[in-house]
């Protein structure tokens, strides 16, 4: 079975990557890694082509490991990022070291069944050094399930209540430094900084 991403990479890399949209993620990237010393380690689970993400991390002087469970999309992030090490896996199978100093999960957790969710975030957490940072982006507000339509591919969403998938985060040994609903229009979009506890 195709990853619908597979079919859109090409469209989706060359759409704009400009604009609010762009500056609205970056600006909590800037909040998530504030004060991390260049070099650090920094995951970016979902890394999709690269853009705008993981080359932002990348001229902000940080060490990139993507990962992705799009072929196709991780072929551009190649030509994009090719200072990262890229690995292709899906986010509940791939194993990871224990030693980032921070990762990011934007527009990524909400592709796949909201009962994997707790894994997901413990896994996280287990990557993460003692004090690490996470930036991630939750959403598809008490939905089990449901699609919708890009570029003329289905994409599935699932996700908790808002209260239930922050007690999931802070159960998985993070505390919520940051919770916010940055896009109103998108089932309760909601951004979120947090730490994990020492």
């Amino acid at each position: 079975m195709h990853n619908p991403y597979d079919l859109i990479a090409a469209q989706w890399h060359s759409s704009p990557r400009e604009g609010t949209h762009v500056e609205r993620i970056l600006r909590y990237v800037d909040i998530a890694l504030q004060g991390l010393a260049p070099g650090a380690k920094v995951l970016d689970m979902g890394c999709g082509t690269g853009s705008p993400v993981g080359e932002y991390l990348v001229r902000q002087g940080f060490r990139v490991v993507g990962v992705d469970q799009s072929e196709k999309m991780l072929e551009i992030a190649r030509r994009t990022i090719p200072e990262a090490e890229l690995i292709l896996g899906d986010m509940l199978d791939v194993k990871l070291g224990d030693n980032f100093s921070a990762a990011v999960a934007w527009d990524t957790i909400f592709h796949v069944e909201r009962v994997h969710h707790p894994a997901i975030y413990r896994k996280l957490a287990g990557s993460l050094e003692s004090g690490g940072r996470l930036l991630l982006s939750v959403g598809g507000a008490g939905a089990e399930g449901f699609t919708s339509e890009m570029y003329g591919q289905r994409f599935f969403y699932s996700g908790h209540e808002p209260e239930v998938t922050r007690g999931l985060i802070e159960a998985a040994g993070f505390e919520i430094k940051l919770w916010e609903v940055d896009d109103p229009s998108s089932r309760g979009h909601i951004a979120v900084v947090a730490r994990k506890v020492a």
